[in-house]
C-alpha cells in the first residue's frame, strides 16, 4: 500500500514540474504587422529633376514678300535642363498580409529650362545675309498616374511604382537678321527679326520606386525616385519677319525634342 501511495505521488508531482515547465518556456507568435497601409492618403513632396531634351532634324523656310522662298538649315544641340519640382500626391492602399497594393495620381511643378548656344543661319541666295538665332526648352509642370506594390514590414513600406506621365513642353525662338543692300562695297542692312513658340503637352511612362515610413497618427514620410521618358515630338515655329527696309515675310523653323527627367523627391502623406 505505502509502495503504491508513494507511486501515485511521484508521478503526480513529476506532472506538475513538467506543467510548470511548459509554462515557463518562451511562446513563439507569428509576426505581427505594425498598422496598416489600407486606405486613402493626401500628401505632399519637394525634390529635384534632371531634365535631358534631345533635338534632331532642324530645318526651315522663309517666304518673303518680294515672293521668294529657300529652305536653310542650322545646327541644334542637345541640352541639360535641371531643377526645382514640388507638389501634390493622393492615392489608396489595399494591404492583403504584408503585401501592399495602390495607386495614385501626383501633379507636380517643375522649374526645367534649357537653351541652345546662339547659333548661324545661312539665308538662301536669293536674299543674301545671314541670321544668328536661338532656341530655348521649359517644362513647368508634370502628372503621373501610377500603380504601386509594395512589401510591408514593421512601419517601413518598400514599394515599386510606374505608369501613364503628363508633361507640358514648350519651345521657343529667336532670329535676328541681315540682308545685303550692296555689293560694292559689300553691305549688310539690318533684315528684321521674329520670335515664335509652341507647346504640347506630351504622354510618356514613369517608372520607379521608393521607401515610406509610418510615424504614427496617420502620418508617413517617404523617398521616391521616377525616371519619366517621352517619345519624340516635332515643334513648328512660325514667326513673322519685320524689316526696317520694309521686306516683309514668314520664317517657320521646324525642330524635334525627345525630353526626359529624372526625378528624386521627399514626401510626406496622411492615411484617413
Amino acid at each position: 500500500m505505502n509502495k503504491f501511495v508513494l507511486s501515485l505521488l511521484s508521478t503526480v508531482a513529476l506532472h506538475s514540474v513538467t506543467a510548470q515547465a511548459a509554462d515557463l518556456a518562451p511562446v513563439r507568435m507569428p509576426p505581427t504587422q505594425v498598422g496598416t497601409w489600407t486606405g486613402l492618403y493626401v500628401g505632399g513632396n519637394v525634390g529635384y529633376g534632371w531634365g535631358r531634351y534631345d533635338a534632331s532634324n532642324a530645318t526651315g523656310t522663309i517666304v518673303n514678300s518680294n515672293g521668294g522662298s529657300g529652305i536653310y538649315g542650322f545646327n541644334v544641340e542637345s541640352r541639360n535642363g535641371n531643377g526645382v519640382t514640388a507638389g501634390l500626391q493622393a492615392g489608396y492602399n489595399w494591404q492583403l498580409e504584408q503585401t501592399v497594393l495602390g495607386v495614385e495620381a501626383d501633379w507636380q511643378y517643375l522649374n526645367s529650362k534649357a537653351g541652345t548656344a546662339t547659333s548661324a543661319i545661312a539665308v538662301p541666295v536669293f536674299i543674301g545675309g545671314n541670321f544668328s538665332g536661338s532656341t530655348s526648352i521649359e517644362t513647368s509642370w508634370y502628372a503621373t498616374f501610377r500603380g504601386r506594390v509594395g512589401y510591408a514590414f514593421g512601419p517601413a513600406l518598400v514599394y515599386a511604382t510606374g505608369g501613364l506621365a503628363l508633361a507640358d513642353i514648350k519651345v521657343s525662338s529667336s532670329a535676328t537678321g541681315s540682308i545685303v543692300t550692296a555689293l560694292f562695297p559689300p553691305t549688310l542692312g539690318p533684315l528684321g527679326s521674329m520670335s515664335a513658340s509652341d507647346s504640347s503637352v506630351l504622354i510618356g511612362y514613369a517608372v520607379g520606386g521608393g521607401l515610406e515610413y509610418a510615424l504614427g497618427a496617420g502620418w508617413s514620410i517617404k523617398g521616391e525616385y521616377l525616371h519619366m521618358g517621352f517619345g519624340t515630338k516635332g515643334y513648328n515655329l512660325t514667326g513673322s519677319l519685320q524689316s526696317p527696309a520694309g521686306l516683309t515675310g514668314v520664317i517657320t523653323t521646324h525642330v524635334d525634342i525627345k525630353p526626359s527627367f529624372d526625378i528624386a523627391r521627399l514626401g510626406v502623406n496622411y492615411r484617413f
